[in-house]
């Protein structure tokens, strides 16, 4: 389907440009050239949605395949035949090649750029009257604005929000009083974004849930991308016009949240909000002690979650620049609180890549680099290598897709010619950010082996996505097992979370026992119940098909309110709704009081799960049949000897967007010989309700 924000100016424009290019090649005897198959225009994704949000139109193209060597296709009669949508159809066999395939790239590219600037009135036309609907818009409603409180529990992502969102042309404001616009009230310095600007498609696109529609032919990308829940902060929609007439002034530099020392005293408590930025001031201070809170706790006059960062004989000169920079708030006592504590010893990290696909596990090296956490990059070729327990304390081995057999064995080694990748005088761009003399050969059953052996000894393995079916795959986590329902469908969706260990240091400073989290098809992980094989992350196993009207059914959602019970009844979402406020608003507290679940001393620690009711699962995008993943794994720690293998079944680093769940993986690697806190109180909580 079209993504529901674009204007429909923009769709049309796309139609228009793409028969130009099939008339224009038909024109020219080039056969197979048609436009039914066009990309859905759903996932705001790729850098042509730079375009769709600023009122000016971009193309996607898809041609066959590159190579790299030259090859005969012979398509089949479904692709082939003459239809009303295809009527030059592609010739039975063709001799194809790298060439071939630029040269249509190239010739449709000329083509586009030649009909805009034949017809450049008609789109300068199209983009003022764009831009003056979006404002318009604003005006009449029914969303006049959006407002962005500034002191909500995670302030600093919020910030990073804003920042990020000016960054992208949205005008935001700052309220300069305090008001009230309906039910919502507005303090100074709250983020207000106005719905009367040009650029409100971006805000539109971002904000809105979405309900992909399973009767849709497959999605070629993601069906859920809601700002406010993937960031896990309060945005709140304003149905009110009075908003635009408020005091309010905009806002010419990055925000940043409030941040600094209040109190006096030589120890210091850094509260734990799950702010991003509580891992980067642990890493930037990385040779000052601290330790962390395992349970809730009074002091000062102020509430602290467990995971607050205690900091004793504390150099307050130095450390509070850096937490005004951060947007961390910290409280200084004269001596230590009472409450029990572990160190957050900083890890040597070892972080594995595989050299047959890098495309996904960049995002995590991206956020480990954003908020200067240092670690060792290295090819899963490496891992062959033995003693890894010596080197590193932690192991981050990121998603690679495929089969268990594909991500151990790597890139075939036929023959003996090795394939290098390093810089040479020919190819002078190789050989960054790592290096090798013969990219073959994957990890093998021995660095299988050599990770099980790190485990073992201490050390603490952090996988997620594909990654996390290797282990059980080879039944080396007994307790977990990998399954793959066949009637399941959820691409690229925002799913509920429920925290069913909030003892674990895993979920420190979320405070409450919801988190929207983004889930990918797979894995589904049984914690706890018997082996069940693995294969691939299948599709619709046939039991949708594609129809006519397929949005003319509205996909159903559960509404978004964490302070409500996750086995709530779920009621449909209207399309076009925003997220809407609560999305971090003071959660239930119900979880941490009452201990973790699934937590005994011999099996795995289930710290997070889907809900056990497939109404209460889907927040934005697509999901059918969801009863598979009733009550199934989301986050597990399994104690294996000394160590811990964490596995992810969610992707809590995806695409620069899920920055409400960075801190799952950052607490991980904070806590890392200090996960097992809190196991032994394990009783009941809010994921068995």
């Amino acid at each position: 389907p079209y993504n529901e924000a674009i204007d429909p100016i923009t769709i049309d424009e796309w139609w228009a440009m793409a028969e130009n290019d099939v008339l224009e090649m038909t024109k020219r005897g080039v056969p197979g050239v048609w436009t039914y198959g066009y990309y859905d225009g759903w996932t705001p994704n790729y850098l042509f949605f730079i375009a769709h949000t600023h009122n000016e139109t971009g193309r996607f193209y898809e041609v066959q395949s590159y190579g790299p060597d030259n090859y005969v296709v012979k398509p089949r009669a479904t692709t082939t035949s003459r239809e009303w949508f295809r009527p030059n159809p592609p010739l039975d066999s063709i001799n194809w090649g790298p060439r071939n395939n630029t040269n249509i790239q190239e010739s449709a590219i000329l083509f586009s750029l030649a009909n805009v600037a034949k017809n450049k009135e008609q789109f300068l036309d199209d983009f003022w009257r764009k831009s003056q609907r979006a404002v318009d818009k604003g005006k009449t409603g029914p969303i006049f604005g959006w407002v962005i409180p500034a002191d909500q529990r995670r302030k600093a992502d919020a910030a990073d929000a804003v920042n990020e969102l000016r960054a992208q042309g949205l005008e935001v404001d700052t309220a300069t009083t305090a008001f009230a616009v309906g039910k919502v009230s507005v303090k100074p310095g709250d983020y207000i974004i106005r719905g009367d600007q040009p650029y409100r498609t971006l805000a539109d696109m971002y904000f809105a849930l979405q309900h992909f529609a399973p009767g849709n032919p497959a999605p070629y990308d993601d069906t859920g991308w809601t700002f406010a829940l993937m960031r896990d902060i309060t945005i709140t929609p304003i149905e009110d016009r009075s908003l635009l007439a408020q005091p309010m002034t905009l806002l010419n530099a990055s925000a940043v949240a409030s941040g600094g020392i209040s109190g006096t005293g030589n120890v210091v408590v850094v509260d734990n909000t799950a702010d991003n930025n509580v891992a980067a001031f642990r890493f930037k201070f990385a040779k000052t002690k601290m330790a962390a809170a395992e349970e809730d706790f009074d002091a000062a006059g102020h509430h602290f979650r467990a995971g607050a960062m205690i900091i004793a004989n504390a150099d307050r000169a130095v450390l509070e620049p850096a937490l005004k920079k951060f947007g961390l708030s910290a409280y200084a006592m004269a001596s230590a609180p009472s409450v029990k504590t572990h160190d957050l010893d900083i890890p040597r990290i070892g972080y594995v890549h595989s050299w047959s696909r890098t495309q996904d596990e960049g995002w995590v090296r991206a956020a480990l680099d954003t908020y200067g956490i240092p670690y060792s990059y290295f090819g899963d070729i490496n891992l062959r290598q033995a003693n890894l327990r010596q080197k590193y304390d932690v192991i981050i081995f990121p998603h690679i897709g495929g089969t268990v057999q594909s991500m151990v064995n790597g890139i075939a080694k036929n023959g003996a010619t090795p394939l290098p990748y390093r810089k040479s005088a020919e190819f002078q761009a190789l050989g960054t950010p790592d290096a090798s003399d013969d990219i073959r050969g994957g990890m093998g059953f021995e660095g299988v082996k050599n990770l099980y052996d790190f485990v073992q000894q201490g050390g603490t393995l952090i996988v997620e996505g594909s990654t996390s079916t290797i282990m059980p795959s080879y039944n080396l986590t007994p307790g977990v097992s990998i399954e793959e329902p066949d009637s399941l469908f959820v691409r690229g969706s925002i799913m509920r979370g429920v925290i069913s260990d909030m003892k674990s240091p895993i979920v420190y400073g979320y405070g409450r026992d919801q988190i929207p989290v983004y889930f990918n098809q797979g894995p589904v992980i049984r914690a706890g119940g018997g082996f069940g094989g693995f294969g691939g992350f299948g599709g619709r196993g046939g039991v949708n098909s594609q129809n006519i009207t397929p949005m003319a059914t509205v996909e159903q959602l559960s509404p978004w309110n964490p302070d409500a019970d996750a086995s709530a009844s779920a009621s449909p979402r209207r399309r076009g709704a925003q997220a809407g406020a609560g999305a971090a608003t003071p959660g239930a507290q119900r979880g941490r009081a009452a201990g973790a679940a699934n937590a005994e001393a011999d099996g795995p620690r289930v710290i997070m799960k889907f809900p056990t009711r497939p109404a209460d699962m889907l927040l934005s995008g697509v999901l059918s049949g969801g009863e598979a993943l009733s009550g199934r794994a989301q986050v597990v720690d399994e104690s294996v000897g000394k160590g811990h293998i964490v596995m992810f079944a969610i992707r809590p680093f995806w695409r620069w967007q899920t920055q409400g769940t960075y801190m799952l993986g950052f607490n991980t690697i904070m806590n890392w010989n200090d996960l097992g806190a809190g196991k032994s109180a394990a009783e009941p909580g809010a994921g068995d309700r």
